[in-house]
């Protein structure tokens, strides 16, 4: 039990080849060939003991035969038309952002919308939230109407082809983010949304994909002996990540590597605990990340544990993201993007009481009883969701225990970032270190917004 309250903080402290070339043959696909596996994503698969193993994701993790390139890719480093997905979230905002700052190009963005222009106003509203919003570039946005996780994307199949045919590269950032839900309640969006994805990179024209996938897809016990894991390393057959949303991602992964194994010229970008814009602050607070620091800020107390703190800014992450998707030599490659220096939790918290809110350290059993205590913990606490958790936690069997026993080794591993600065040599694209200028910035923004209270 108390294993298992340590692993749901550690959560809410740490951060969740060459191709082939082929010669020109104009494709002879139908419309009836386009049409996707229909797969039931209702029910949880589970081996006999209900955990998923990693032959149930390996089962799982079989792409489409017909989705394979049947044209020569001709690279390009300045696509005219770009289609990106995800958006509407904290990370899709500024890639849309970095496109529209480092490429002439169009930005064909997939949005659920009734139309075409209340997609338009979202994606508006949506960039000037996070302050970086401009007239001139923007009118280059063209919403897409669609859905992630329904076949063609939501898209008719005229829709289809006509972006296929279209679009020069894409970029797969969009994604269900949920930390609790099972692996069968995200696969339609992550897994499936990821194979019509690949679908439509490979259709017609081949174009390059650059999937945004987490470090967390390395949050195995398995892993609880190695102290590095490289951008080389490849998954390991024994290794089952850590949540529903991890183990999409991981499958997501596999269907890309699969396809690339089949021709298609893809990226992946593993990303770690990405934070607030280094110079504005801007941050997306429905993180795990701000609601645990208003959290303790309220109950005046922080659990002392043996925990690091990632914080890698989103602009240096963007940022990143498309200067090496530019370079021809990226291709075929992983990069992890997290910040190289981490600290620990105590030198986290001890700054938060130096900016002058008070917090005392204190076992997670005294968090325990305070989280729990009816009297000490008000429904608009951000850690309130957690009452439910504890209570069952002492139930016989615990009930709904598994959601939340998530390993805290992603966290806990070093992650070689070679490719990454390998990339990003010669530019002025750095990670700010985790010191007193960024959490001033950090909590500057959070008291104008009001999300905290100054102290």
């Amino acid at each position: 039990m108390a294993q298992s309250f340590i692993e749901a903080l550690r959560l809410l402290i740490s951060h969740s080849q060459s191709l082939e070339a082929r010669e020109y043959r104009p494709s002879d696909l139908s419309t009836a060939d386009l049409s996707p596996v229909k797969i039931d994503c209702q029910t949880e698969t589970l081996s006999a003991t209900g955990e998923i193993t990693v032959e149930i994701l390996n089962a799982e993790a079989i792409l489409e035969s017909s989705i394979r390139p049947e044209t020569y890719f001709k690279p390009t480093t300045e696509p005219s038309h770009i289609f990106l997905t995800g958006a509407t979230g904290f990370v899709g905002a500024f890639l849309l952002y970095e496109l529209l700052q480092q490429t002439n190009a169009d930005i064909y963005c997939l949005i659920r919308s009734p139309n075409i222009e209340l997609g338009k106003k979202r994606l508006k509203e949506h960039l000037q939230s996070y302050l970086i919003w401009q007239e001139p570039p923007s009118n280059r946005i063209i919403p897409v109407v669609g859905d992630l996780s329904q076949p063609f994307l939501g898209l008719t199949e005229e829709q289809f082809q006509v972006l296929a045919d279209k679009v020069d590269v894409i970029y797969h950032n969009g994604a269900s983010i949920n930390l609790v839900y099972p692996y069968s309640a995200l696969k339609a969006t992550n897994v499936l949304g990821t194979q019509e994805i690949l679908r439509l990179a490979s259709y017609l024209k081949v174009k390059p994909v650059h999937y945004i996938s987490t470090l967390s897809v390395l949050s195995s016990k398995a892993h609880a002996e190695v102290k590095e894991m490289r951008e080389l390393h490849s998954f390991n057959h024994h290794q089952v990540p850590s949540g529903g949303y991890a183990q999409t991602k991981w499958v997501a992964e596999k269907l890309v590597t699969i396809a690339h194994e089949r021709g298609l010229p893809a990226c992946i970008y593993r990303l770690g605990r990405v934070s607030g814009h280094s110079q504005t602050g801007v941050c997306n607070t429905n993180d795990r990340l701000y609601r645990m620091i208003k959290g303790f800020i309220q109950l005046k107390c922080a659990p002392d544990l043996d925990a690091i703190v990632d914080m890698t800014p989103v602009d240096y992450v963007s940022k990143s993201i498309i200067h090496l998707s530019r370079r021809k030599q990226s291709l075929d490659k992983i990069f992890h993007l997290s910040n190289p220096h981490p600290i620990h939790s105590s030198q986290f918290f001890k700054w938060i009481c130096e900016f002058g809110y008070p917090l005392e350290p204190i076992s997670y059993e005294q968090l325990q009883a305070k989280l729990v205590s009816s009297s000490e913990l008000s429904p608009d606490n951000p850690l309130y969701p957690l009452i439910p958790f504890l209570a069952d936690m002492g139930a016989d069997p615990p009930r709904e225990k598994k959601s939340l026993e998530v390993s805290s080794n992603s966290e806990a591993l070093n992650f070689d970032c070679q490719n990454t600065v390998n990339g990003l040599a010669g530019t002025s694209i750095v990670c700010p270190a985790i010191d007193d200028n960024l959490l001033f910035t950090y909590f500057s923004y959070l008291i104008r917004r009001g999300y905290l209270d100054a102290p």
